[in-house]
């Protein structure tokens, strides 16, 4: 073995605590690099030489090689911001992107997203990001993966097909009225004008003829809005007075089943009744006039009305829900339903579907990367959900810049699904991830490499003056 050997085991040294010096200087260069992943080094020595000793043979090495450059993926802390569109992932997985126009797919940690000018949720790059588009109204996965694209400004108006009303109904009221008429043919749509002489008072039905009322918006096919009022009294002549008649209505002049002159029934969209136990839960719902009853398919009494014209292909077919379902044999009460209990007659929930059109206003993501659409008509609306990639391993992507991956042989082919699911991890929104590098253990190193690449030149030093003393045994 050559002296000369020694020269090239301290160059060795020096390139590769050099190159070493190189990825400690990105990783303090990226300390605050939105999702960025610092490096480590791994170094190898080279292949031993034999030499020749006196107890046979033995191997000396020849210095050392950078062996590897490898990124490490530990979770690093978050950055609260004030976009929404800014995301972290706690946990496995990357953010799957793709290059406008190409079908090529790059992954990131980084997610400071934001909208652009054609509606795409892009990073920095203009990379699109990819999700699943949801059903508007299940929020079902519909399709494949594809570019997150949030053009849906306007939310379509939904007419309504159900309408619920819970209340409780005084067991201690009496019937409002003193003879015999039932609450049915107590409305009255033609007496709209007070006038003594004709004997009517200008109400359609007067206080006095009735023990409570609840009212809910329906909306139509156009998104109009409707006003849906119940009315409801004691039937005395029930046994142990647990019967409650019911009436449906709504303003005649929006109602056009019938025509649009206005009649006495206009408005009047179907009665019934509700029998109560002696405890004073639902034990009977019956339709009267004008409503549909409940049977094993339709669990609930049904109405019917029609907001524009005459046409029965116009007609909108409502459920009422008073807080019990019919399975064919009896009802079953929820847990929260309309009772008859000795305290006031009150509303406790009323509600229905359907809305109006809406504008977009903002957006909100959740923790299982769902993006909804909050609109001005109150309604919030599944638009996509993120999807995120798992690799077999992290460390054999590719490093493209900008904290951008490329899959590889080496890492494997991805696994892409939404967040929380298959070991993935859930995204926060309005946040960051920061860089994982830890500025303190890296200056710990950047001494310790110091340190080594001075004794390298030591070694090359020393080295030179034993070839210097060879050379002066010839003087």
């Amino acid at each position: 073995m050559s002296i000369y050997s020694s020269l090239y085991s301290g160059v060795s040294g020096l390139t590769a605590l050099g190159n070493s010096m190189s990825v400690l200087g990105d990783n303090i260069a990226n300390v605050n690099t939105t999702g960025f992943k610092g490096s480590r080094t791994i170094f190898q020595d080279i292949l031993n030489m034999t030499v020749t000793t006196g107890n046979g043979t033995a191997q000396v090495g020849q210095g050392t090689v950078l062996g590897d450059v490898s990124s490490t993926f530990s979770q690093s802390g978050f950055e609260t911001t004030d976009s929404v569109t800014d995301l972290a992932i706690d946990g496995e997985g990357f953010f799957v992107l793709k290059t406008p126009g190409t079908t090529q797919k790059l992954y990131s940690r980084a997610g400071a997203f934001k909208v652009d000018g054609s509606q795409y949720l892009v990073n920095p790059a203009g990379l699109i990001v990819q999700g699943y588009k949801l059903d508007p109204d299940s929020g079902a996965r519909v399709g494949t993966i594809t570019d997150v694209q949030l053009n849906s400004t306007v939310a379509a108006p939904s007419k309504s097909s159900y309408v619920s009303v819970l209340a409780n109904l005084n067991s201690k009221a009496v019937k409002k009225t003193e003879d015999a008429v039932p609450l049915y043919d107590r409305w009255d749509a033609t007496d709209n004008v007070e006038d003594p002489a004709a004997g009517t008072d200008g109400k359609i039905i007067a206080e006095s003829d009735y023990a409570h009322s609840s009212t809910v918006k329906v909306y139509d096919k156009q998104g109009n809005s409707h006003d849906i009022t119940i009315y409801f009294d004691k039937d005395p002549a029930s046994e142990g007075n647990n019967t409650w008649e019911f009436i449906v209505t709504t303003n005649p002049a929006e109602d056009l089943l019938a025509g649009t002159d206005i009649q006495t029934t206009s408005g009047l969209l179907g009665g019934g009744t509700i029998e109560f136990t002696n405890d004073g839960k639902i034990n009977t719902i019956t339709a009267g006039t004008g409503l549909t009853a409940a049977d094993a398919t339709n669990e609930f009494l049904q109405f019917s009305v029609n907001f524009f014209d005459q046409d029965a292909a116009n007609t909108q077919t409502i459920q009422l829900d008073f807080g019990a379902s019919y399975n064919g044999t009896a009802w079953i009460s929820d847990t929260l339903a309309t009772t008859q209990f000795a305290s006031d007659s009150v509303n406790m929930f009323q509600a229905a579907d359907g809305f109006a059109r809406g504008e977009l206003q903002t957006i909100k993501i959740n923790q299982e990367g769902t993006i909804n659409g909050v609109y001005s008509n109150g309604k919030t609306i599944p638009l996509y959900q993120l999807a995120l990639a798992k690799f077999n391993s992290k460390r054999g992507l590719d490093k493209l810049g900008g904290s951008i991956y490329r899959e590889t042989l080496a890492s494997g082919p991805p696994a892409e699904n939404p967040p929380t699911t298959n070991g993935l991890g859930k995204v926060i929104s309005s946040t960051l991830e920061q860089s994982n590098v830890d500025i303190a253990m890296e200056f710990v190193k950047m001494i310790t490499t110091q340190r080594g690449y001075q004794a390298n030149s030591k070694t090359i030093q020393t080295t030179d003056q034993m070839i210097q003393t060879v050379v002066n045994l010839k003087r």
